[in-house]
């Protein structure tokens, strides 16, 4: 529902953003939490601290804003600048729970988000943030991106890409392009064949030409297609992690130059590293192709959904 979020300067986050004091309230689905709430749940202490730095809605000056801080703390920062969004709603009153405990192992299902019996259904209907059960061992768990190409599911590895146990870190490449790239051509070559990370019947449900985009989005970027790239900066769930590390940081498509290729780093920072010398890790991502069916499951973290070619 439309709700109506305080968006003013504040120098006094003791108390909550009020519409009495004249300041600007906005009317919009989607807003995000203000520092006082965010102090009020307990702060550094609460669940709202998830060890990533993040925006709040609220104003410190006409160029500054409120963020959280991976430690929990309040700090300020310049609004050119980029950090991480929690989007926050207010879903309406008659809205009915359904299942679950309210968890974070086994979170509400509301009316409408409950789907069953989803036998024989194409995953290309389903949505994105949904798990699938796909890969090998340790590598065996993806979330749906996107539907970017009509008729086909983009995925991603949830995790990073780990190797008997470990996470598996290589340089990007001899230069910072996509085409140069040890990344790339690892993950169209022994990722896909190796055995080790995939079955042959996966790798058949992969689509054999995706097109790329080595832009921030697809507007005047660079095209390239391969069967397995890799999630471009900014896109749905690029600064995703199940698990956060503090020494982590993958390989995003987006190039840089001089040498240098973009990362996002385990505190959902993005950030550059030398392109020959620097260790990053690697989510591979890839369309599923069109006849893809759900055979079991519900998408959920605990019981992802079960895929095969219909």
């Amino acid at each position: 529902m439309d709700s109506k979020w305080n968006v003013s300067e504040m120098s006094d986050t003791s108390k909550p953003p009020s519409s009495e004091d004249g300041g600007t309230i906005v009317e919009t689905p989607v807003g995000l939490l203000n520092v006082y709430e965010y102090n009020m749940t307990g702060g550094s202490n609460s669940y709202l601290n998830n060890s990533l730095y993040w925006w709040t809605i609220t104003a410190n000056s006409s160029s500054t804003n409120y963020i959280v801080s991976y430690d929990g703390s309040i700090g300020t920062l310049g609004v050119t600048n980029g950090r991480g969004i929690r989007p926050v709603v207010n879903l309406n009153h008659d809205i009915k729970i359904v299942a679950g405990d309210g968890s974070s192992d086994n979170p509400y299902r509301l009316e409408g988000d409950n789907d069953n019996n989803l036998s024989g259904t194409l995953l290309n209907t389903r949505y994105s943030g949904e798990y699938i059960s796909f890969g090998i061992g340790e590598n065996n768990l993806y979330r749906i991106v996107s539907h970017e190409t009509e008729g086909l599911t983009k995925v991603v590895l949830s995790g990073e890409l780990r190797e008997n146990g470990s996470r598996k870190n290589m340089p990007w490449g001899n230069d910072s392009t996509y085409l140069g790239s040890n990344v790339v051509n690892f993950i169209n070559g022994e990722y896909l064949t190796s055995g080790n990370y995939l079955t042959s019947e996966q790798v058949n449900m992969i689509e054999d030409n995706t097109t790329w985009y080595l832009g921030t989005d697809k507007n005047n970027a660079e095209i390239v297609n391969s069967k397995v790239g890799l999630l471009r900066r900014r896109e749905l769930m690029a600064g995703q992690f199940n698990i956060h590390y503090y020494n982590a940081n993958y390989y995003v498509l987006t190039e840089n130059g001089q040498l240098r290729v973009f990362a996002i780093y385990a505190r959902d920072e993005l950030n550059n590293i030398d392109a020959k010398i620097g260790a990053g890790s690697i989510k591979p991502a890839f369309n599923l192709k069109q006849n893809v069916i759900i055979t079991g499951g519900d998408g959920t973290l605990q019981n992802p959904f079960q895929i095969a070619l219909e």
